[in-house]
């Protein structure tokens, strides 16, 4: 993993020299609201019918042939070989992730909505994401692929806040590519949101230079939210910002910032690293995007150029019939360089870059 700093010392090159560095960089994912939907033509990709139904059989021969993903009977390389059929149609998407915007929206999956389909459904988000990259663990006891359901309205200590209806502010996760496919949509509200977060720290070079130093060289501590092994401490610490061959890249979650601070175990915020991410929440909020998002849609994030949430929603009253959604974590194969922390400084799967270490917890 290459390990890389700031363009230059910022104490020796002059908040005005890195400035002018930044925002003259062409960094394709650095978009407004405006210019996103300029260039919906490179990003929003649905499938044809003949292309739907070719990725409906090839789920299905790939559950003949290797039953539930989560059997473990066939390697990642065995699942994209099948794949195989639809190479340049997920060449596109990931031009987009990688290059372009940094997210895709592809529409028309053939998903199956009842609840007793949610194998087929889960093995079809495996198929699809094994074209791309190499699954990573989401959660400390060990889950490289998870369902999302409202279980409560209100959210107690050991309900994550995906399994609620809650709105989720704008965020980044903890792998290369965020994959979150609709199987079920609510009655109202519960779309996906996305922000430039590479166009953030534009703005933020732009409208709060004096806040640079912060951004490319402390070290913000995120809270480990029960994700512990032996020995760690309850926070680990990251940049929020770095750049690699000329590539924006953050890693930004307010809520796990704030968690740590909570819990009163990790080193205090300066005044400035206060007000950095309030710069940075206000600048994501305005550059915000709301995208359309029902069944068979399946939205990708990259994780280092754009951040995502989630609008708040009124479900169904008939469990049958709530939003439901399915996700996965990828490493790329042709992901970014990355500096140490961003990867939390660790990589215990020891297969890929990013997710979370395995605990004994859940």
């Amino acid at each position: 993993m290459t390990t890389s700093f700031s363009p230059s010392p910022l104490t020796t090159a002059g908040l005005d020299r890195v400035r002018d560095y930044i925002l003259n960089l062409d960094e394709p994912a650095a978009w407004s609201a405006e210019e996103l939907e300029s260039r919906r033509d490179t990003w929003d990709l649905a499938l044809t019918d003949i292309e739907s139904r070719l990725l409906e059989e090839l789920t299905e021969e790939a559950t003949e042939k290797f039953g539930s993903w989560s059997t473990g009977r066939g390697t990642r390389a065995e699942w994209k070989k099948l794949a195989g059929p639809l190479v340049t149609y997920f060449d596109r998407v990931e031009h987009s992730l990688e290059g372009g915007t940094g997210i895709a929206l592809l529409r028309n999956l053939p998903v199956r909505t009842p609840d007793a389909e949610l194998p087929y459904n889960e093995n079809l988000l495996w198929l699809v994401g094994a074209a791309m990259g190499q699954p990573v663990n989401q959660m400390g006891g060990g889950s490289l692929l998870v369902s999302l359901a409202r279980r409560g309205e209100a959210r107690p200590d050991h309900v994550r806040p995906e399994n609620t209806n809650e709105r989720l502010g704008y965020h980044t996760d903890g792998s290369d590519l965020l994959m979150l496919m609709c199987i079920r949509q609510a009655m109202i509200g519960g779309n996906s949101v996305v922000s430039s977060s590479a166009r953030t720290v534009k703005e933020i070079a732009r409208r709060y230079p004096e806040l640079l130093p912060s951004l490319f060289e402390d070290y913000f501590p995120f809270d480990r939210q029960m994700e512990i092994l032996e020995g760690d401490t309850t926070y680990y610490l990251s940049r929020l910002c770095t750049i690699i061959d000329g590539k924006i890249t953050t890693r930004y979650v307010r809520s796990l910032i704030d968690g740590a601070l909570f819990r009163g175990d990790c080193p205090p915020l300066t005044e400035r690293q206060l007000k950095l991410m309030d710069a940075f929440d206000e600048i994501s909020a305005e550059g915000g995007v709301e995208v359309g998002f029902g069944s068979g849609d399946l939205v990708i994030a990259n994780n280092y150029s754009v951040m995502h949430g989630r609008s708040e929603f009124i479900d169904s009253d008939d469990e049958t019939q709530r939003r439901l959604l399915v996700r996965l974590w990828l490493a790329m194969e042709n992901g970014r360089p990355l500096p140490f922390d961003f990867d939390r400084g660790v990589n215990h799967d020891g297969v890929a870059r990013g997710g979370v270490p395995y605990t004994e917890s859940h």
